[in-house]
């Protein structure tokens, strides 16, 4: 009798054993979505967001486990990085286009690596979201991407940076203990691209220009304003000035106050007043091509010798239009 009882015990204890390791032999998955910027606007001073999901997923852990930790890290991608911030690589330009991933929607904590040097902190799950991956039900993790505005060096084209399983990129540690102080390190990783667009664009300002004030009109009176063009590098573009709002049928410009008495005035861009400036379709606009700076161009504004109208304000507005 006494030896059937001893060979019970035994086989309960091979039993519990079995279950722990049954534990330790579970495993995870992780996948995630592409961070799809779409178009960028690189000379305004605006951001562009964009977000990405990391979805994990776990076999439901059986038996005696009590305890569950797990890392993400994402290094810099195929692009490259600096100590301030991640890069895009142009498909067809040298210029990278900068960009960062973050772990919070106000996009202040930046995501980083255990594997890299440029800062930043894992992703690190735990509480209900850990007790969700033991339960076999599937986690996902947002991550918050930003393209700065500002970056007026970056020439047009489509950008990328490729995270391809290499463990600088992305590696996921995670580690199992069952009650029975038997754990187990393991390690995952997933793929991702984080892509953008950069289109041509420009920008202008310009300044009045202001005649003063006159007596006759028994001589020319000449003054002169100033536009500013930026346009995205490499860019071609075109600066055109309409004929105001009082011109006549033969395109001579006019100001006009009031009491619709009109002054005739011409706008010229050479300091001999001798080239006029119109529009692209009468061959009388400027051409250039953007270099990511402001790009100056001085308007020559005359008021030739003609009758003296009754005295009064006179003024005009003339459209600038940039063609690119």
């Amino acid at each position: 009798m006494m030896r059937r009882i001893l060979w019970t015990l035994a086989l309960t204890i091979a039993a519990c054993f079995c279950v722990a390791s049954t534990a330790q032999a579970q495993s995870c998955t992780f996948s995630a979505t592409n961070l799809a910027f779409g178009a960028v606007d690189t000379l305004g001073a605006g951001a562009t967001d964009t977000t990405g999901t990391i979805t994990v997923r776990c076999s439901a852990f059986v038996g005696l486990l009590s305890s569950m930790t797990m890392t993400i890290s994402i290094g810099e991608g195929r692009g490259g990085a600096t100590a301030s911030s991640r890069r895009m690589a142009g498909l067809t330009t040298a210029t990278p286009l900068t960009y960062q991933l973050y772990s919070n929607a106000a996009r202040t904590q930046i995501i980083g690596s255990s594997y890299w040097s440029f800062g930043g902190s894992p992703i690190t799950l735990s509480g209900a979201t850990l007790l969700s991956l033991q339960s076999g039900s599937a986690v996902q993790v947002q991550v918050y991407g930003r393209v700065t505005g500002g970056q007026t060096n970056v020439v047009p084209g489509s950008y990328q940076s490729v995270f391809d399983r290499n463990p600088t990129d992305v590696r996921v540690d995670y580690r199992t203990c069952s009650l029975l102080l038997l754990c187990t390190n393991r390690t995952g990783t997933f793929t991702f691209t984080v892509q953008a667009s950069v289109s041509a664009n420009c920008l202008v300002s310009a300044t009045d220009l202001n005649f003063g004030s006159v007596g006759l009109l028994d001589k020319n009176h000449d003054a002169s304003s100033q536009i500013n063009v930026t346009c995205t590098p490499l860019s071609a573009y075109s600066v055109g000035l309409n004929a105001g709002l009082h011109s006549r049928a033969n395109g001579a410009r006019r100001m006009q106050d009031g009491a619709g008495h009109q002054i005739e005035y011409g706008l010229f861009q050479n300091a001999g007043r001798t080239l006029s400036w119109g529009a692209l379709s009468s061959g009388t606009a400027q051409t250039s091509a953007g270099s990511g700076g402001a790009q100056q161009y001085s308007v020559y504004g005359r008021v030739p010798l003609q009758p003296t109208p009754p005295a009064g304000i006179y003024s005009d507005s003339v459209a600038v239009t940039i063609t690119y």
